[in-house]
């Protein structure tokens, strides 16, 4: 019975701490809009899967060869393309083909380049990507800081209080970030959040 009533009082005790603190903590999300200048990569898929008429007078070569013509009329040059078979065979096609992967950093290039059409050709996707610095994250984040303060500082004044000290930050925002571009997502505006708790006083 003494064992019982220990636990209980421990229990108590635990509780009340908790909502003590919990009390005197208030914790706000805060956030930062930068700019970024991202490398755009999109990947298409050169397969005779896409053939839909008699292949049988085509090849994998040929329809490669039409596809780079078109993009050289359109100002795209061989030698900015990669090509990854790794991927293609990743992908599961059961007739030979392959992947060609073009990467720019100017988004009516890359426009361009998703215009040009071919017997063939099909998109695997498209995407935003970029690499945040460590000093890029640090400048962000102390942004995101000063207004989830600004925030806080407003809500503790409201309820007749005042923040304090910080007991508590969370960054969880990525280093590298790859955006599908499926959607239409063509603005270079991201916002960094964090979450801040204060002590309230």
């Amino acid at each position: 019975m003494n064992k019982v009533l220990v636990t209980i009082t421990i229990i108590f005790i635990t509780m009340s701490s908790f909502s003590q603190n919990y009390q005197n903590n208030i914790t706000v999300n805060g956030s930062h809009t930068y700019s970024i200048t991202p490398e755009y990569t999109s990947k298409m898929v050169v397969s005779m899967t896409n053939v839909y008429y008699d292949s049988q007078t085509t090849s994998i070569e040929e329809i490669k060869s039409s596809y780079i013509e078109k993009l050289a009329k359109a100002g795209i040059s061989e030698d900015q393309l990669v090509e990854d078979d790794l991927h293609y065979a990743l992908l599961g096609y059961e007739k030979v083909g392959t992947i060609l992967v073009y990467k720019t950093k100017n988004l009516e290039e890359m426009q361009n380049f998703l215009s040009v059409k071919s017997i063939g050709i099909s998109r695997s996707d498209t995407t935003t990507d970029l690499e945040l610095t460590e000093e890029q994250m640090a400048e962000y984040s102390k942004e995101a800081f000063d207004n989830a303060k600004s925030k806080a500082t407003a809500i503790a004044l409201k309820i007749g209080r005042k923040i304090g000290k910080v007991i508590y930050l969370s960054d969880t925002n990525a280093k590298k970030i790859s955006e599908s571009m499926y959607y239409g997502n063509t603005k270079n505006l991201r916002d960094y959040h964090i979450s801040v708790s204060f002590e309230l006083l």
